[in-house]
Parts: C-alpha cells; structure tokens; sequence
C-alpha cells in the first residue's frame, strides 16, 4: 500500500499555542511539509480546493508547482480538485503544465465538492444539477488530457472544436481519479470511465464503505477493464505520538476545533447536511469511526485494517489541523517515515 501525505489547508487558531499563523506562512509551511514528506519517503504530497472559506488552499496547481521546484520524486496530488465547479479545459491545461514542470509526477484526484454549496453559489452555478455536471466535466477533462485534435459537445459547457490543449502531459496516461465512494452512483461512474476510486475516509469508518467497494469492483470487470488495473485509495486523519494518551493530549484539542469549524461551515454553506458532524471528540471518532489515532503500534493495527477491509492500494494520512506550528508538522512527516512508511512498502 502507497501512503501519501495530504492537507485541506485549514488555517485555524491552534488551540494548544494560542497563535494564529498568516496565510502565508501556511503556504509556505505546506511547500516545505512536502520536501519533508519526500525526505521521509512519502508517496505522494496532496493538497484539497476549497473556495471562499478558512480552507485556504483556492489554487492548488500553483503551490504544488512550487512543491515541484523543491522536490524531486514525490507524486505531487490534489487530495481534490473541484471536477464540477472548474472548467475542465482550464484544469486539463494548469495539470499539464505541472505535470511538465514536475518530470510527469502529477496524481490528480478530482471531486464533485457538494458539501459546500456556497460553492456553487459563488461561482453562478445550480448545486442541483452537480452530478450530471461533474461527470460531464470530468469525461471532458479525461478526452482533454488523452487526446488532441479533440471535437466535443455537452450540455453545461460551450462546445471544443477540434482543438488540443497544450502543453500536452508527460506522462502517457496522467492519473485521474474520481474523488467520491459516498454513493453508487460515484463507484459505477469511476467504474464505466476506468479510473481510480479515492474514497471519502474521514466521513465514516472502512466498513461503511465495502458494499461500494465491492460494487466498484464488479462494475470495473462489468465493462471490460482488466482486473489488475483497478486501484482504491483512501483519505483518512492520522495521528500518532509515542503513546496513546500523548497522541490524544496533542491531536484531541485541535482535531475538536477543527471538527466544529467545520459543522458550522458545512451549516452555514449546506444547511441540508448541518447534522452531518455529530460527533467532534477524537476518542470517539478513534473508536467508533473513521478517525486513526495512537501509539505506533495502534496506528499499524488500524491503518492495516483500513487496507485489508478495503483491498486499498493508496492511502492518505491527514495530520496538519488548523494552525499546528510547521516545525511540528516536519517531525510528525518524519516520525511517520520512520516508523510506519516502511511497514506497508
């Protein structure tokens, strides 16, 4: 299983130090987590869109171009790229440009955003219709990216005529992966068009998720793609000190800051999905749900167990909450290469 390092951005007051860092030192701080990441031999280096919020990650092709100058061989990723709200034109030619500039190290995860429906709103678009809008986009993305001369028609945007997007990817086959698994909708549709399925981890813990898996996995051979191409991943919030109760003294605070930030967000922007987060206690979300946190040896057992319920063949951790100082956030990605990395290599 590949383990990749992931961050949604979120600038938050630290609720341990009291400070509250600017933004851009949180840019920078997620530049240099990813030169640690690679030094600790990491995977991937991942970084989620969000729009007109405390996520402050709004362009994720531009930092992660700057995480390209700084590094050398980790997979540079989007822990989510709005698939929906963006033109895929524009995202198929900022992808490949990174991909050039990053010697074809591109991994690009891309998602629906329908939490957020002031997202919609702030860009003029009808958060009903986000589905057949999303798999629209992304099969033109998938062609813009695969194919020039490329002669395409649809219904949410204008038409491309016999245009090809350049520059073209380094990489012969860029990975697309549809960021979704919440619904049967998102498997049979990642299914149908051959790409990868990341799933939604930090929304509910690894059995929530087998029925959808397992759908995927029929819908794959279904339509004829070959069964050794099939990948899943998984995002999930990861925290480890050396003992159980230290990891929970540390991560417990901020992650119970971070959680209810983001029930009010998902409130104020998604009034429908406001009783989404119930629950905002770190033990509670450890014990019963999708949340992994403890010692070495705990986060071995629960990681290992998100792997084997799922058949995962990527996982990625999220541990960088809020505000945490970035000196922390490198000896975390170092601790994590150290003692748990070479367990799943």
């Amino acid at each position: 299983m590949k383990i990749g390092w992931a961050s949604m951005g979120d600038l938050l007051q630290d609720p341990i130090t009291g400070e509250l860092m600017s933004q851009a030192e949180r840019h920078r701080m997620l530049v240099d987590g990813a030169v640690a990441a690679e030094e600790a031999g990491f995977w991937s280096a991942s970084l989620g869109e969000h729009h007109f919020c405390s996520y402050v990650i709004s362009a994720p092709p531009v930092v992660l171009a700057a995480m390209a100058e700084r590094t050398s061989r980790i997979r540079l990723g989007t822990a989510v790229a709005l698939g929906a709200n963006n033109d895929p034109i524009r995202l198929a030619e900022d992808y490949a440009t990174l991909d050039v500039l990053s010697g074809g190290r591109v991994e690009l995860v891309v998602g629906r955003g329908n939490l957020y429906e002031h997202t919609y709103e702030a860009f003029g678009q009808d958060p009903a219709v986000s589905r057949p809008m999303y798999e629209e986009r992304v099969s033109l993305l998938v062609r813009a990216l695969r194919e020039e001369q490329l002669d395409w028609s649809g219904d949410f945007r204008s038409p491309f005529r016999n245009f090809t997007t350049q520059p073209r990817p380094l990489q012969d086959t860029l990975p697309i992966w549809v960021g979704g698994g919440s619904s049967v909708e998102s498997v049979e549709y990642a299914a149908r068009m051959g790409l990868p399925l990341m799933l939604p981890g930090i929304f509910g813990p690894p059995k929530y998720f087998v029925p959808l898996v397992e759908r995927y996995r029929e819908a794959w051979e279904e339509h004829g793609h070959l069964p050794q191409d099939c990948q899943v991943g998984t995002i999930a919030h990861t925290f480890m000190a050396s003992s159980s109760q230290e990891a929970f003294s540390i991560s417990g605070p901020r992650f119970k800051v971070y959680m209810e930030w983001v029930r009010d967000l998902l409130r104020l922007s998604t009034p429908a999905l406001g009783d989404l987060i119930r629950e905002t206690d770190l033990r509670q979300m450890t014990e019963r749900g999708p949340t992994v946190c403890g010692s070495r040896e705990e986060v071995l057992d629960k990681m290992s167990t998100y792997r084997d319920t799922l058949g995962l063949d990527v996982y990625l951790l999220m541990c960088d909450l809020g505000g945490m100082p970035a000196p922390e956030l490198i000896e975390t990605l170092s601790c994590f290469g150290s003692e748990i990395l070479p367990e799943f290599a």
